[in-house]
């Protein structure tokens, strides 16, 4: 009973993480996973809206043809590749919502990896 307990704690644990700046104190990165989804949700300082913007055109929008920069955006996009998704950004704020069900492990790798790489884009 004890082994079952610490492993759910244990994977309780690594199936969600967050990340905090605490040099930039508006900085607040967390991501989450489940057997089903994995998602993203940051809110960082405004004036780096455009760093992040560009590097999500980098990452999957010049595949597309599509670019996020100067946009607001809330709702569900399909890109090129049939990877589909939710986003919901703002000047200093964005989350992705990512159903793996509905999309392959390419995408799933592609994403998260943007998403992974979001942190860093903030952190510079």
């Amino acid at each position: 009973m004890k082994k079952q307990i610490f492993c759910v704690l244990m994977f309780a644990s690594l199936a969600s993480c967050r990340w905090y700046d605490y040099d930039n104190r508006n900085t607040d990165i967390s991501y989450s996973e489940g057997s089903h989804y994995y998602s993203m949700k940051a809110h960082f300082n405004k004036n780096k809206t455009r760093k992040v913007d560009n590097y999500m055109d980098e990452r999957i929008g010049d595949r597309s043809n599509m670019s996020f920069v100067n946009t607001r955006i809330a709702g569900q996009i399909a890109l090129d590749d049939h990877t589909i998704f939710y986003i919901k950004k703002y000047p200093g704020f964005l989350e992705i919502k990512f159903d793996k069900g509905e999309n392959s492990y390419e995408s799933y790798q592609r994403i998260k990896a943007m998403c992974q790489g979001i942190k860093e884009v903030i952190a510079r």
